[in-house]
């Protein structure tokens, strides 16, 4: 039977019904995969790197006082050597950093803005923010004892304050007294996440613990960032155990938050878009099969008399399906390679090129990020496959309902 559907196969361009028959069918087959393709690559791509960005800003999982999860300024919590050693040790851990948030104001001639002084150490990763430096240079920070006047801003900041890097200006800070402070314009970044942009500034760790009044060994808290996104959730249990009802030398309690409760508008907007791939996932499937279906029909009434020599020669209608599922499923199979090819050429391009760009103040990025998670692309083709050939069961039912004395007259 696979023989016969294999020279049917090669021969299928003499019927010109057939061959126009084929030719949509196999197109239906390749757009539908083609669409899938790229739908889960730029879907998976996006959701990465947003992910990977929000955790480089502020880390997977934070360690906090348990009061700055219900106001709005940090309150201080001790984060011992011996703690984060402790921490450090958790299988998929990567890193743990202590960090500093102080409330101030940046003022120049012509404007001010309110924004959270983030101090950070020697141990700051400097890599994210300096990749997306559009003016000047990330400072060191590398003396945790001394206070630096070194400070790093975004570039809406210095937009909205017009300074360049260089520039000198002073930051007040409000307590019992109202405090002010000189500082120089180290850096400009870019990030593109417009919710940490316009609310956050860089400086170091003891000039923020400083303007605080704290101790040196008191923190905002400390940053955990982990090696696969997905282990989140089991690191995040494991440090809440860890520091259930735990005090420190000062009478405060732990507490920690996974990075999608810190921010949980963007991770939603995150989750939406899997729903819109499984929306786009069944309707290609959909029209891949509907195109499939009819391409059959066509195959199987421009072979009716072949059909009937066949039945005539002994043939049953058993074997005749098959014939035309076998060769229902060569056409599949070269619209899923086709289909392929085209997707993965586009979404390589793109990958090294960048040609298609995106507004960044709307999704935080400035291309069309892409990632080939291969599984995934293997499931779809195999569900795809899976898909149209079973829906062509059914179709291929008209085959016994033809009869070989009227089928061989057949015109």
């Amino acid at each position: 039977m696979f023989f016969i559907a294999k020279r049917l196969y090669e021969t299928g361009e003499a019927g010109r019904v057939s061959a126009s028959a084929v030719r949509i069918a196999t197109a239906g087959v390749a757009v539908g995969i083609m669409v899938m393709i790229i739908s889960i690559c730029v879907t998976v791509g996006f959701q990465r790197e947003i992910k990977n960005r929000v955790a480089s800003l502020v880390g997977h999982v934070q360690v906090l006082n348990t009061q700055s999860l219900y106001r709005t300024h940090s309150t201080p919590i001790q984060i011992t050597d011996s703690l984060m050693t402790k921490m450090d040790i958790i299988p998929g851990v990567s890193s743990v950093r202590r960090f500093v948030l102080c409330p101030g104001m940046l003022k120049t001639q012509n404007a001010f803005m309110g924004l959270f002084f983030r101090g950070v150490d020697s141990s700051f990763d400097k890599s994210f923010i300096a990749e997306n430096i559009v003016s000047g240079h990330v400072p060191s920070f590398a003396t945790d004892s001394i206070s630096n006047d070194s400070i790093l801003i975004s570039a809406s900041t210095a937009s909205s304050l017009q300074v360049r890097a260089g520039d000198r200006v002073y930051a007040y800070f409000f307590d019992s007294n109202l405090r002010a402070r000189r500082f120089v314009v180290s850096g400009i970044f870019q990030t593109n996440m417009a919710d940490f942009d316009s609310k956050m500034c860089y400086t170091s760790m003891r000039t923020a613990q400083q303007l605080n009044r704290w101790e040196q060994d008191q923190f905002s808290g400390c940053e955990i960032r982990l090696e696969d996104f997905s282990h989140v959730e089991d690191v995040s249990e494991q440090i809440s155990c860890m520091l259930s009802r735990k005090q420190d030398d000062y009478g405060q309690y732990y507490s920690s938050a996974r990075v999608d409760e810190l921010f949980p508008q963007i991770f939603s907007w995150l989750t939406l878009l899997d729903t819109n791939v499984v929306a786009i996932l069944i309707l290609m499937i959909c029209v891949a099969g509907v195109t499939m279906i009819s391409g059959l029909l066509v195959l199987i009434l421009e072979r009716t008399r072949f059909i009937g020599v066949m039945k005539a020669m002994g043939g049953t209608n058993s074997q005749l399906r098959r014939i035309f599922l076998y060769l229902s499923s060569m056409i599949v199979v070269r619209g899923l390679l086709l289909g392929n090819a085209i997707a993965l050429f586009l979404m390589a391009l793109q990958r090294w090129t960048g040609l298609i760009t995106l507004d960044s103040a709307s999704y935080y990025i400035s291309h069309v990020p892409v990632h080939f998670p291969w599984s995934g692309i293997f499931i779809v083709n195999v569900v795809t496959f899976l898909v149209c050939v079973l829906s062509l069961v059914a179709p291929s039912l008209v085959i016994s309902r033809i009869r070989p004395a009227k089928s061989i007259r057949f015109e």
